[in-house]
Parts: structure tokens; sequence; C-alpha cells
């Protein structure tokens, strides 16, 4: 899945030979986040990863993941931002 909302776009960079890596794009499929997948070759990694990195990493902004479990957990983060996002973005008044 590839797009844009306004000039920002999380990359997941991932490895042709990830076995939990198809499980993290389905999951940023499913929560509708607009990201780009680059399958790096593993002999390439360290020259397309941000330094120091291995795959997975998911770059959003300044903020750089690195590892299925770090990445699944900022998706669920992603998940609860977007329940509330879809519980207030209508006309209705709130009051805790």
């Amino acid at each position: 899945m590839s797009g844009r909302i306004g000039d920002r776009m999380m990359t997941l960079y991932i490895t042709e030979d990830c076995r939990t890596c198809s499980g993290l794009r389905d999951s940023l499929d499913d929560v509708a986040i607009a990201h780009e997948t680059v399958v790096v070759p593993a002999e390439r990694a360290s020259e397309r990863l941000p330094e120091g990195m291995q795959a997975p990493v998911l770059v959003d902004d300044d903020r750089v993941i690195q590892g299925s479990a770090e990445i699944f957990a900022y998706i669920d983060e992603l998940w609860k931002l977007r329940a509330d996002w879809l519980k207030y973005q209508g006309d209705t008044c709130y009051l805790d």
C-alpha cells in the first residue's frame, strides 16, 4: 500500500527473508495508515536502513522503531489514536 496524507508518510523497511514482516505490513494496512513498504535485499540492508539498524524498521517522521515486537506495539498505539479520532470527529459534544 502506498498513500499520502499531506506530506507525511511512514516507511516500513523489511527484508525478503523476514518471517514477521508480512504481518507488520498487514497490520499497517488494517489500521489504514498511509505508508510505503520498502523491501531491502538482506545483503544490502546496511545501505538502505538507518545507521546501525536491522530490519524490520518503521520510520514515522523523526521516530525510528526497530524490531517486530516494538513495531507491533507502535501499531497498537495507532489503533488507539484512530479509535479516538473516529469517536470525536463528529459534531457531538463529549464531557468527561
